[in-house]
């Protein structure tokens, strides 16, 4: 099946597509592994107010580049920027990288001293790197952005301009700034870039030419008087999170930022609305033997569309508003619900079956759908998972996923919707986690869901700091996708719940008070997870082969946590005896 089309009372069809960096070398950030501290949450509005009204100026023998800011797109950067001038940090320092028609990059402390070994120009650092925060501006002629190393987050006080169109670097570097159009930098730009240079680094043969001389912030009495900065519509970026790498989607014509579920990908597949398709990775992901299956990849639709002005009210239950397979028979609703929000924000919630007749199928093919409709001002928001009623439950994880991180515009900020903590919702994936009629077992049936392993893995969670963290999506999926689906996983997990859950709530709680004692527990879980990923390159199609693999991981983990060391204890007993 190469795809399905969709229905909305708006007649919106989406057809399902299939797509397949860039580093510069010597864009190097600090050597430091430490983090420079995020800004927090409540101050960033704040803050943000703040740093709009401010501008940089830093002069050179070249001239005075003159630099307004983009606190809204990369607040801690700006934020950090501001810190380093206002400290003086870059004074002395000269633009150490010169290539014409490319950028011109500053900022690194070790050329203070011109006479040091230029082999060490473009390594140094203010001792901290920062996360970081990639966003849709076009990496265009004046746009000042944060070099950064091959790790994504290691930026630090290096920085460069601009000198010509660089859109290659678009969602690979982040972006706070540009020079102010209108006055002489972009001028003072070209003089930069026309300083001779030497050697394979492209560093200045006077170095002199391109100091920076002395730096200032001053107050912008007027900004956003020009043109704002160019934008792509959306861009994916790698984030830290929990100690893994999460794939967030930002759309900044919309207004909309996700995390991807774990190993899934996203297609644009509409220009004028925003219209995304997330599906999983072809290979290697725990879908893919129900994929080969039911000859059906799960999709995830992120939809918007312009709210209907006549219709009054924060939302309105619509009977024809809701997706649908095109062309087949009127769905069955499994539930229809309308709830709210702690914010006063409402939702309407439903799961639905739909049976479409396929020419290359001799039966008839049962879909179930999952939706969720929102409105937010002017605009209205839909996330459906539609996935063979098989299959379902094994990935609505990721539909639960992308409504927990889902995040709107709102008052100039991004902001999560908050719909996943309410009882309506919960209860709803909760029945969508159950098997369809006739496949459940026996034991499922009898034994309470909470023995099951929904609450999840409180240590892991606490560990890598976010129930999102892709280690913990990963031990969700094992779980879900793999040991729940045969009578000896359910009732493995049934019984080790028990004992689990009787101590992991006091773990968790002592790692989130205690850092150090966090980092000790992350190291000693880190191959028991190794070991698990096992299970997912493994096809199990039956009771005795999941109790055989099951087994010989429990083997395997007994000896790596208790013979290993026991005989390397032993063995350390016995050298010191015969000293």
């Amino acid at each position: 099946m190469a795809f399905i089309e969709v229905r909305k009372s708006t007649n919106v069809n989406f057809k399902l597509l299939v797509i397949t960096l860039i580093l510069i070398p010597g864009f190097v950030g600090s050597a430091s592994a430490l983090y420079a501290p995020l800004i927090e949450e409540g101050d960033i509005t704040n803050l943000i107010h703040e740093m709009e009204g401010k501008a940089v100026l830093i002069r050179t023998h070249e001239g005075t580049f003159m630099i307004e800011l983009f606190p809204h797109d990369a607040p801690n950067h700006v934020y950090r920027f501001l810190e380093l001038i206002k400290s003086g940090y870059y004074e002395g320092t000269f633009f150490h990288r010169l290539i014409p028609g490319f950028m011109v990059q500053g900022g690194d402390p070790n050329t203070k001293h011109p006479e040091s070994p230029e082999n060490i120009w473009g390594t140094g650092g203010p001792g901290y790197e920062m996360k970081n925060e990639f966003n849709t501006i076009k990496h265009v002629r004046g746009i000042v952005s944060m070099a950064r190393g091959n790790d994504l987050d290691s930026a630090g006080s290096q920085f460069f301009i601009v000198h010509k169109d660089a859109n290659h670097l678009n969602g690979e570097y982040t972006a706070f700034g540009r020079l102010i159009p209108g006055t002489y930098s972009l001028q003072n730009l070209d003089n930069m870039a026309k300083i001779p240079t030497g050697n394979d680094n492209d560093t200045p043969l006077d170095p002199l030419r391109s100091k920076i001389l002395e730096t200032s912030i001053i107050q912008w009495t007027n900004p956003g008087i020009f043109t704002p900065p160019q934008r792509v519509d959306s861009i994916t970026r790698d984030i830290r999170m929990g100690g893994g790498i999460v794939t967030q989607y930002i759309d900044s014509k919309h207004g909309v930022t996700l995390n991807l579920p774990y190993r899934w990908d996203a297609v644009d597949i509409s220009t004028g609305i925003l219209g995304l398709a997330l599906e999983p990775n072809s290979f290697n992901h725990s879908a893919a033997q129900a994929i080969k299956e039911s000859g059906f990849i799960p999709k995830i639709f992120v939809s918007s569309e312009k709210r209907d002005p006549n219709i009054e009210g924060n939302f309105v239950i619509n009977p024809d508003a809701f997706f649908a397979i095109k062309g087949e028979g009127e769905p069955e609703f499994l539930n229809n619900n309308l709830f709210e929000n702690e914010d006063g924000r409402f939702a309407h919630l439903m799961t639905t079956t739909q049976v479409l007749t396929d020419s290359s199928s001799t039966e008839p093919i049962k879909f179930k759908i999952i939706q969720i409709h929102f409105s937010d001002g002017e605009t209205n928001y839909s996330i459906i998972y539609i996935n063979v009623i098989d299959f379902f439950r094994y990935e609505i994880n990721a539909f639960d996923q992308t409504v927990q991180n889902f995040k709107i515009m709102i008052d100039g900020q991004k902001r999560l919707i908050n719909f996943a903590s309410n009882d309506v919702y919960k209860q709803v994936i909760r029945d969508g986690r159950e098997p369809p009629p006739g496949g459940e077992s026996p034991f499922a049936k009898s034994e309470p869901e909470s023995l099951l392993g929904d609450g999840g893995c409180l240590i892991a969670t606490a560990s890598y700091g976010s129930e999102l963290a892709p280690q913990v999506q990963q031990l969700r999926e094992l779980r879900d996708n793999t040991v729940l689906q045969t009578k000896s996983g359910s009732v493995f997990m049934a019984t080790f719940n028990q004992f689990y859950y009787s101590f992991s709530p006091m773990i968790a709680d002592y790692e989130r008070e205690n850092p150090a004692f966090k980092e000790v527990v992350k190291l000693a879980i880190t191959p028991l997870l190794t070991s698990l990923t096992l299970l997912q390159h493994i096809d199990i199609d039956s009771e005795y082969e999941m109790l055989g693999y099951g087994i010989s991981i429990i083997l395997l983990n007994m000896g790596m946590y208790i013979i290993a060391p026991a005989v390397l204890i032993t063995k350390i007993r016995s050298f010191y005896k015969l000293q």
